[in-house]
């Protein structure tokens, strides 16, 4: 007896999208991310040209969506503040570190296609930082005794809160990749178990911003995992609010001296950035929609640092404007990446909470380790295929699906391609 033909369409089978990446152009990121974790001095000098590199040994032009776009205005922006700049000797260096940052992103969410591409960049940029942490525990041990909240350890040549900073960014990383790695057990138990290394260098460091932003991170995780809507939208209502709030000087001053005390080294005033932040805002509002041009008010202020809030550094920088593609930038992106599942909201959540504290406290708004991790988040989603969670692809996987896949046509017996 015959089988009945199918009226209906076939069920797509989900499977991981795209082609597999151009290796060379992957190696060339793998450089750049070893170089994001543990840099030589020169390194930032060649991070766009890099990234220009691997574009172009990909062998296709990017498809730009929307956070590629956004972040190419950033880009564009923060060249475009050498019209305005008054000190274009300092602008110009600031705005080739913007170009920097974002052509990376552009760069990793363009060359990145598979799943062997995130782990060779990944385990490129984790290897940087488990140099950078075996470096900062064997520093400290050569001391003497270990103490973890009386002295500072860190790296000979590296300021300490830009170390503990990037080994932040490693603990996010491993979590990433112990996520596109979940089809094997080493692949997965390994990220996960250097995390303890990069807490413990985290910790020696005594960097407050990196150590609280560890520890929300991870916890956000295990919450995201339990309640993964709820802590979504905590996460998201939080950091929008203590972007705004901090700043402007409305949080409650008792809570940040509070913070200020842990590790047992209360400076009174948060390392000077009490007093700093009131100025950076005034000067901001001198110049609110274009900013006083990238790199400007870290070397022209009298208190001769940086604001150490990335909404007042990106405001003073660029202006109303640029705080509006850099930060639009970053939610793009981890929208991007939440949206598709399950797993993915769980680590934007980790990675918004991760650097939250860092957001709030410290000067890094234009580093190589943050926006790679960044766009490793972004392509997450894409390279495992069926979103594990939900069961189903993420929205460009089954896009191919539906051209890729053959349907039955009714009373033919025959395929077609939709």
């Amino acid at each position: 007896m015959p089988l009945p033909l199918s009226t209906g369409r076939a069920r797509p089978q989900p499977r991981p999208c795209g082609p597999s990446g151009s290796l060379p152009a992957v190696l060339v990121l793998c450089v750049v991310a070893f170089m994001a974790a543990r840099p030589p001095w020169w390194s930032f000098n060649y991070a766009a040209l890099l990234a220009l590199l691997a574009i172009g040994l990909s062998g296709r032009l990017p498809r730009l969506r929307a956070v590629d776009t956004l972040a190419l205005l950033l880009a564009f922006w923060a060249a475009a503040s050498l019209l305005w700049s008054s000190h274009t000797d300092l602008t110009l260096p600031a705005a080739y570190r913007y170009l920097s940052v974002c052509l990376l992103l552009v760069a990793c969410r363009h060359v990145v296609r598979t799943r062997r591409d995130l782990l060779l960049v990944g385990w490129a940029y984790l290897a940087g930082c488990a140099v950078i942490a075996v470096e900062v525990v064997t520093g400290a041990r050569s001391q003497g005794d270990v103490l973890l909240f009386a002295h500072r350890y860190g790296v000979d040549g590296r300021e300490v809160n830009l170390t503990a900073y990037t080994l932040a960014v490693g603990v996010v990383v491993a979590l990433v990749l112990a996520s596109a790695g979940a089809h094997r057990r080493s692949l997965r138990l390994a990220p996960l178990g250097l995390i303890a290394l990069l807490g413990y260098a985290v910790l020696l460091t005594g960097s407050r911003g990196a150590a609280i932003g560890v520890l929300l991170g991870l916890l956000t995780a295990l919450a995201a995992h339990l309640l993964p809507r709820l802590t979504g939208v905590a996460v998201a209502g939080i950091a929008g609010i203590a972007v705004l709030a901090v700043p402007f000087g409305m949080t409650p001053q008792n809570e940040m001296l509070w913070l200020d005390g842990l590790y047992g080294r209360p400076t009174g005033d948060i390392s000077g950035r009490l007093s700093i932040w009131p100025y950076a805002l005034s000067t901001w509002w001198e110049s609110p929609l274009t900013g006083s041009g990238a790199g400007v008010f870290i070397s022209t202020n009298p208190y001769e640092i940086g604001p150490h809030n990335l909404l007042l550094t990106v405001g003073n920088d660029l202006g109303l404007v640029g705080v509006l593609l850099y930060f639009g930038t970053m939610a793009a992106a981890l929208v991007t990446a939440a949206r598709t599942g399950r797993t993915a909201l769980l680590l934007a959540c980790a990675f918004t909470a991760a650097m939250l504290p860092i957001w709030l406290t410290g000067q890094w708004e234009t580093a190589l380790g943050f926006w790679l991790a960044l766009g490793l988040l972004t392509v997450l989603p894409g390279i495992w295929g069926p979103e594990r969670a939900r069961g189903v692809a993420p929205r460009h996987a089954r896009s191919l699906l539906r051209w890729t896949t053959p349907a039955p046509m009714a009373g033919a017996g025959r395929f077609s391609r939709r």
